[in-house]
């Protein structure tokens, strides 16, 4: 008994000792305790604004215009606050104070409940209507006494928290993250137009905090400090020069400005040998606080995303994994391959708007995505059925449409393989005998979707500094894309798919009203999509929703939309500028697309379209196996084609 005790005594001993050795140091020169007297500051304006906004709700008529002016100054002191309180608890803010004004489901709730919107979005639409009715009135009266019961609430359990350095040099970086792909699309600003005085307030916070660490550096640290300091007032400048918010240059203040200030705060916090949130809770992010720039395959984790551990993504289990993906052994047929319905040629999808069913027998029910960055997201196919990478796989084998198959099948055919068997043996040691299962076909599968990445097209070799130039045309087209277009505000940058950003953690998906065929007559297409995937969303916010898949790589994806009702990049972008299924006269309970025209002329199209169009790169990505695994039993199977025979 003694002894259990004084082995339990060292054992904690030994933990106390790691868990010191690995805290964070804390109140580097105090910078940390500067910027939070700052950030209080700010949310008791916050605090303030609200409650004057509220008594003048509360009026029996209130005044529409000085509403309107308190809700922008309680907004103008949210958005200093901001950097910090969106990395301190983002789940709050997204519920409950600066929410996207659309109805979701709750969270972590076992039936389906759908929530109105609350916070200053919802709010900020209703006082900005042309006429108060009673109803809107009453409406607003609530949004607002919830709103500053909310920051209420926030700002008492803010008084409890220790703030350390590293905190808050990874707010700031992640508040780049936000500013780059929220702010400059106007993403939390539905109606007031005052983007611009938003963002400068946002971006002055900002600034200021980071003052407070690079003004205490000393030596050969100060020129880092410098630095820094002028990129800050390079992006201020930029956005004081902007006449309104169609007209701000955000490639340039992205290009000189935020992506050098995100590689640069990042060398900061390395220069002050503070630790950071991936070394300290490895595995736990999405997002990797070492990147060092926002356009780049590093910004993103794609272990996060899957069940992959990275002594598992081995080039043995890559290579393995690309061969069961041209493999039609996995079908039933000994026909399909996942290449069949994903032909690397055109960014892993097939050109068809329905892929083709396996027996040649019709189409299956969706068209086929391309696959390159498809790892980065936390929910996969149109309807976001799967929650993890892997699990696609299952769907595919079962569905009698596509591989008509079952794993022990396949497990039988692959084990019919020595070549197969060496493989895997050598992909998955630690399994023996049993190297071909479920788990490692699914792992080896992932490996190799999970290799297909690209941020280097030459887009992002720009907006990296690596070539000087490109085309005005491109330019012009992202800065529409980010701005008048409306585009960003659903396919965020820099993957400019539906994982929201800063966290990227959140799949998106939206309510288009995408129609039956492509002229008029229109109709709505029939497919339900998200309403009908996980029991749990099946609920009417849902229904014609499918998930915002990226737009990098467009340009070989075509036909576009779930159904491939759009046969050109054209096409697509003259259905969201018309205000989608709603804008084209069809009745679209939920539609998440703004449905009113965006006044784009020909040559912004075009612009449009030259910009997707500079998002191409399938560099190093789109080889085939040059022979496949010879079957020692059956040897029928061994007539396969590479890619499937159609």
């Amino acid at each position: 008994m003694k002894k259990a005790y004084i082995f339990i005594v060292l054992l904690m001993s030994a933990l106390v000792f790691v868990t010191s050795a690995l805290r964070p140091q804390q109140d580097l020169n105090g910078s940390a305790q500067k910027v939070v007297e700052l950030y209080r500051q700010d949310w008791q304006q916050l605090l303030q604004a609200l409650e004057t906004l509220q008594t003048a709700m509360q009026q029996p008529q209130p005044d529409p215009q000085n509403c309107q002016k308190l809700h922008l100054e309680a907004r103008l002191a949210f958005k200093r606050a901001s950097f910090l309180a969106e990395y301190l608890d983002p789940e709050f803010m997204a519920d409950y104070i600066n929410g996207a004004p659309l109805p979701k489901l709750e969270r972590n709730f076992s039936q389906v409940n759908a929530l109105s919107p609350k916070g200053f979005q919802p709010l900020e639409e209703l006082l900005y209507e042309d006429v108060y009715s009673p109803e809107l009135l009453a409406e607003a009266r609530e949004l607002c006494n919830g709103l500053l019961f909310s920051v209420s609430d926030f700002a008492r359990f803010d008084k409890q928290r220790r703030i350390q350095d590293y905190q808050v040099l990874e707010a700031l970086r992640y508040s780049l993250i936000r500013f780059m792909s929220l702010s400059l699309v106007g993403f939390d600003q539905p109606a007031s137009g005052e983007q611009l005085r938003e963002m400068q307030a946002q971006w002055a916070s900002m600034q200021a905090a980071s003052a407070a660490f690079t003004t205490q550096l000393a030596g050969s640290q100060q020129k880092l400090g410098q630095e820094i300091e002028k990129k800050w007032l390079v992006g201020s400048k930029q956005l004081a020069e902007s006449k309104n918010f169609d007209d701000l240059n955000r490639a340039d203040i992205i290009r000189e400005a935020l992506n050098p200030l995100f590689s640069n705060l990042l060398y900061l916090q390395q220069a002050l040998q503070l630790p950071m949130s991936t070394q300290l809770y490895p595995g736990k992010y999405a997002l990797n606080y070492e990147a060092t720039s926002l356009f780049d395959n590093q910004l993103l984790n794609p272990f996060y995303y899957t069940q992959l551990v990275p002594e598992m993504y081995t080039s043995s289990t890559i290579a393995l994994g690309k061969l069961l993906f041209f493999d039609p052994i996995l079908s039933a047929s000994n026909e399909r391959a996942c290449a069949s319905c994903h032909q690397p040629e055109k960014a892993f999808s097939d050109g068809a708007a329905k892929s083709l069913a396996t027996g040649m027998q019709g189409t299956i029910q969706r068209n086929a995505p391309g696959l390159i960055n498809s790892v980065y997201s936390p929910r996969f196919f149109w309807d976001l059925r799967a929650t993890q990478l892997e699990n696609q796989f299952a769907h595919v084998v079962i569905n009698e449409l596509e591989f008509n198959s079952s794993v022990l099948d396949i497990m039988q055919r692959l084990g019919y393989s020595s070549e197969y068997q060496a493989l895997f043996s050598a992909a998955f040691p630690s399994f023996g005998e049993k190297a071909i299962n479920q788990y490692t076909i699914n792992t080896a599968l992932a490996a190799y979707i999970s290799s297909l990445r690209s941020f280097n097209s030459p887009f992002d070799q720009y907006m990296r500094g690596e070539k000087a130039q490109i085309s005005p045309e491109v330019l012009q087209g992202f800065n529409i894309f980010m701005g008048k277009g409306l585009c960003g505000t659903c396919h965020f940058a820099p993957s400019f798919g539906g994982i929201v950003p800063p966290l990227y953690t959140e799949q998106e998906s939206e309510v288009l009203g995408v129609p039956a065929q492509a002229k008029a007559p229109y109709s709505l297409d029939t497919d339900l999509g998200r309403a009908a995937g996980l029991p749990k969303e099946q609920h009417p916010i849902y229904n014609h929703s499918f998930k915002t898949v990226t737009v990098r790589n467009a340009a070989l994806t075509a036909p576009y939309m779930h159904n491939g009702v759009y046969e050109s990049l054209e096409e697509v972008v003259d259905f969201y500028a018309q205000g989608g299924g709603a804008g084209l006269g069809l009745e679209v309970p939920n539609q998440t697309l703004p449905f009113d025209s965006l006044s784009l002329n020909a040559k912004e199209k075009r612009a449009l379209v030259a910009f997707m169009e500079a998002l191409t790169d399938t560099t190093g990505l789109t080889s085939r196996p040059l022979r496949l695994p010879k079957i020692d039993q059956q040897m029928s199977l061994n007539k396969r084609i590479i890619g499937g025979a159609y």
